[in-house]
């Protein structure tokens, strides 16, 4: 079936470094195909955050591997990934992190269990996410949505006070990757 996975990938503990080691494992046990434009993004605290927790920015992206994944095998990397680079388990979303890697994507599948809900349900509503995603596959349909990637990423105001572009950063993201 060779059905397109889409990887979402985030950090805001020594970003630079994590996402670097985390897409390098991550490439050597599953290969990439593919590597988004990397963007900083605001860290934005939940409504139970401590109120002077310091919330450094985000990187942020997506990157693409081909392959007949099972879902439930390959969520399982991802977690064992993060957790090489000192992720730790079941903590607020708003949290800082070393590594966040999350399947988005995987072709038109839909699934839902305790762990794992495909497509991610955040996709429409987060710019840091429809965005990367949409680069990399842009006439990807949602399954559910039934609209293309780049549809819902257009839906997104542009926010460079929030949500920017470092040329850096996937520079050096992508020359880990011989694509």
């Amino acid at each position: 079936m060779n059905t397109p996975v889409l990887i979402a990938f985030g950090a805001n503990i020594d970003p630079e470094r994590n996402l670097a080691l985390g897409v390098a494992r991550l490439h050597a046990i599953c290969g990439v195909s593919a590597i988004s434009t990397v963007y900083r993004t605001t860290a934005v605290a939940g409504p139970d955050a401590p109120p002077d927790l310091p919330l450094p920015d985000f990187l942020n992206g997506a990157l693409q591997l081909q392959g007949d994944w099972d879902p439930a095998t390959l969520r399982e990397r991802l977690k064992s990934i993060e957790r090489e680079r000192g992720r730790q388990p079941r903590q607020p979303g708003w949290a800082p992190r070393p590594l966040d890697l999350d399947i988005a994507l995987m072709g038109s599948l839909r699934l839902h269990t305790p762990t794992l809900t495909l497509p991610d349900p955040d996709i429409p509503a987060r710019a840091f996410l429809a965005i990367p995603l949409a680069e990399l596959a842009p006439n990807l349909i949602h399954p559910t949505l039934h609209l293309t990637l780049l549809t819902l990423a257009q839906r997104f105001p542009p926010d460079p006070a929030a949500f920017h572009p470092d040329p850096a950063v996937t520079a050096r993201l992508r020359a880990i990757i011989p694509l």
